[in-house]
Formats: C-alpha cells, sequence, structure tokens
C-alpha cells in the first residue's frame, strides 16, 4: 500500500490494519452470537414432522458448522492481520536508521497453511515469525494468549444466553437430563481453556474447534541450538494440554540445555484404538495422511524461523505420520526422526526417507520400543500399519529403552516418556550425542 505522499513504499498503513482486524473480530463476535442464538431457537422449536427432522439435520450437519467456520476464518484474519502490524512494527523499529518513517522493507514471507477449522486462537500450521527477530516470536505467544481469553469470554456469555431462554434455561440450570446438554459442553471447554492461559505457556498455535490442535514450546525456541518436534498419536487432543508437566516434551525438554521440544498436535487422531483399527486402520491412514502435509510445512516453518537443528519424534500413530511425511517426494525439513512404538512405516527402508541431509540412513533415523509393545510389534518386516521399524532390514538404529525383555505388555506402549532409559536415549538423539 502506497504512502500519503509521493515516494511509495513498501508495506502497509498499519493503523488500517489493526482497524480492520477489529472490525473481523467484532463480525466474527456477532456471527457466533447469531449462531448460538439460532440453535437456540431451532433445538426449542415446536417444529415437528419429515420437514422438521430433514432441516435439523441439515442445520446440524452443514449450516451449523458452516456458521463456525466462518467465524472462526473471520477471527482468525483478524488475528493475523493484527500479528503482521504488529512485526511490520518491530521491523520499523529496527531498520528505523535506514528506511523511511513508518515504512517496513521488503522481507522473506513464509507461506501459512492453516486447517480448515481455523479458531479464534489463530491457528498457524506454519509459523509467521523471522528469523532473528525473537519480538515475535513472543508477540506470537501473546497473541494466542489473548484470543483463548478472548474465546473464554465468548463462552461464557454463549452460557449466560442459554440460562435467560425461558423454561429451558431453568432446567439446564438445574437437572442435567437433557440428550444435547449445552452448559456441560460450555461448562467442559471452559475448564481446559482457563488451563491453557498460563502466563509461561508458550503456544505457536492453538485451535480449539473440535478436538483442537496445538503446538506449545517448552525451552527457548530463539535461542536452543537443537530443536525437537513431538508427534503424539491416537487418543490425544487439547485435553492432554491441561497439565503440560505431563506432556512429553515437557519431559524430553527437562534437564537439558540448550534445546526446545515442541508438543504439535496438528492433525485429528482417532479418539482411541477400537476407531484407529476400523477397516484395517483405514481412520488412522487418513488422519496420518492428512497430518504429514501440515507437520511438513510445519517443519518447514521452523527451519526459516531459524531452527538449525531439528529432531522429528513419533509416538504410536505420530510415528507412522512422521514415516510419511519424510517418506513423500516433499520429504521432511528434519536432521533427524525417531520412530517411538511405531504401528509401522510408510516406507519400507530408510534411505527412501527425504532429510534435510538427503536420504535417510542409519544414522538419521533411530526407532525404540518399548520391551513387547502390541501396537509396534512386527512379523517378517510388517507391522500392523506397514513396514516393521524395528526389522535389521528396515536399516534404522534402535535405541536402548528400559524394558529388558518382555517387560510390562498392557503398558509398554504409553510409557516411552516415562522410562528414564527411553528418555535419556531419545534426548541424545536429540542433541547429538548418539
Amino acid at each position: 500500500m502506497p504512502s500519503s505522499g509521493s515516494q511509495h513504499i513498501l508495506g502497509a498503513d498499519l493503523d488500517d490494519l489493526e482497524r480492520c482486524a477489529t472490525y473481523l473480530a467484532n463480525a466474527a463476535t456477532r456471527l457466533v452470537g447469531i449462531q448460538a442464538l439460532l440453535a437456540v431457537q431451532i433445538r426449542s422449536s415446536t417444529w415437528t414432522g419429515a420437514a422438521a427432522v430433514r432441516f435439523g439435520s441439515e442445520w446440524r450437519n452443514s449450516h451449523e458448522p458452516s456458521l463456525r467456520l466462518a467465524a472462526a476464518t473471520l477471527r482468525f484474519s483478524g488475528e493475523h492481520l493484527r500479528t503482521q502490524a504488529e512485526q511490520q512494527r518491530c521491523a520499523s523499529s529496527s531498520d528505523a536508521g535506514s528506511s523511511p518513517a513508518g515504512s517496513t522493507h521488503a522481507r522473506s514471507t513464509h507461506a501459512r497453511s492453516t486447517h480448515a477449522g481455523s479458531s479464534p486462537a489463530g491457528t498457524a500450521q506454519w509459523l509467521p515469525i523471522e528469523a532473528g527477530h525473537p519480538e515475535a516470536l513472543q508477540s506470537l505467544y501473546h497473541t494466542n494468549q489473548v484470543a483463548i481469553m478472548n474465546e473464554l469470554q465468548l463462552l461464557r456469555a454463549q452460557r449466560a444466553e442459554w440460562l435467560q431462554v425461558p423454561v429451558l434455561g431453568g432446567l439446564l440450570s438445574g437437572m442435567r437430563f437433557l440428550p444435547f446438554d449445552p452448559l456441560e459442553e460450555i461448562d467442559n471447554k471452559v475448564g481446559w481453556l482457563q488451563s491453557l492461559v498460563g502466563k509461561d505457556r508458550q503456544f505457536l498455535f492453538v485451535d480449539t474447534l473440535g478436538s483442537g490442535h496445538a503446538a506449545e514450546v517448552f525451552g527457548n525456541l530463539d535461542q536452543a541450538s537443537h530443536v525437537a518436534v513431538v508427534i503424539p498419536g491416537v487418543s490425544t487432543d487439547l485435553g492432554n494440554f491441561i497439565h503440560p508437566d505431563r506432556l512429553p516434551a515437557a519431559v524430553l525438554q527437562r534437564g537439558v540445555a540448550d534445546t526446545a521440544v515442541v508438543q504439535w498436535l496438528g492433525y485429528d487422531p482417532p479418539d482411541n484404538m477400537m476407531l484407529a483399527g476400523v477397516n484395517g486402520g483405514a481412520n488412522s491412514r487418513i488422519a496420518a495422511q492428512e497430518g504429514a502435509v501440515a507437520l511438513q510445512g510445519f517443519v518447514v516453518s521452523l527451519r526459516a524461523a531459524g531452527a538449525q537443528d531439528i529432531t522429528v519424534i513419533g509416538h504410536s500413530l505420530g510415528a507412522y505420520l512422521a514415516s510419511i511425511a519424510a517418506g513423500t517426494t516433499k520429504g521432511l525439513a528434519a536432521d533427524r526422526v525417531v520412530f517411538a512404538g511405531s504401528p509401522g512405516s510408510f516406507r519400507s527402508d530408510v534411505e527412501q526417507f527425504h532429510l534435510q541431509g538427503g536420504q535417510g540412513s542409519e544414522s538419521t533415523v533411530f526407532v525404540i520400543e518399548q520391551g513387547a509393545d502390541p501396537v509396534a510389534a512386527g512379523a517378517f518386516g510388517r507391522s500392523l500399519l506397514g513396514s516393521d521399524v524395528t526389522d535389521p532390514g528396515f536399516g534404522a538404529t534402535r535405541l536402548l529403552d528400559g524394558q529388558p525383555g518382555l517387560g510390562s505388555p498392557l503398558s509398554n506402549h504409553s510409557n516411552y516418556f516415562s522410562d528414564t532409559v527411553s528418555v535419556q536415549s531419545m534426548q541424545r538423539v536429540i542433541t547429538q550425542q548418539n
């Protein structure tokens, strides 16, 4: 956008950007309010018959989700504009000695990929930060915290609206017996959202729609020499972020100097093992394939933001996801990959992977299996979802675990980040001490 004078500068009117961001946020809030009020009217309607049933189904499965998505997109766009304005102000300040007042120089722009259900918290699978600008990273953390707090306020307002509905509000505030209980749903969401707004929490993105997406950093990302990304498996959602100290990323980063670890939930794993195994694991494969694309972009953005050394650690279905990301032609811009309790690999050997330094090898691809892990069990070179990563023919380096022999088959699969020996083995890979 040109300046008001005859001189043209590259950049934008930052005040206009922020005003537009506010307009978008307000529009999103109004749209959510309309959606909530419509939902109340529709669910409390006395309309009956085939047409009512058909419309109710269309509302639940199409119209209501579309309104939510539109509101989320508006809010995300507003947060994106606000973040851009903040970054340009930082850039203008740093370049003030060599550029016209209020202008910004051209800088590299990193692609951003957003999940289809981008949330009020401004989901970004690719990071809008640049190398050498830690203040932009702090701004991103702050933006996500503010967005979570804003959504908390919105949820509380929606709760109040429900309680104001005649008769229905009285029933909801008294006995919880309805098949659809909006207050319980809101209260549950408020509960875990409140746990995400701790002042020291560092979110690169948060998406609260559905089961939720998030990426939380443990350690100092802009100063760490080593960065790791942990991908969880089945039965993981934003509820796992309620206790950050228990997250695998927090465990791996604890006590390790010069290292930052990111807990990355940028895909939709099945809710349980039964759903994961439906139709020969089709649900798992689809979730992993979609997540692999998001992971590729996320790791690229970490690299572009200044990370010099990156290790990706996938656990369970997350390991299979990582094998897809590394096994495609585009590859994975990580230096190393670790498969923990993997149900299989997308490729049959490490040389078919494409990593930052070229094809995979025994020095860049690692596997770890806790004793007898039924999810990771393989035979004749095959596992549940693909090639057995522990098979010698696969070519990966096997890490030491703390379960000699069989261990406890019923719990081995969930113990990778609670077993001291296994944790230390993965930490050595992250810090290149293997």
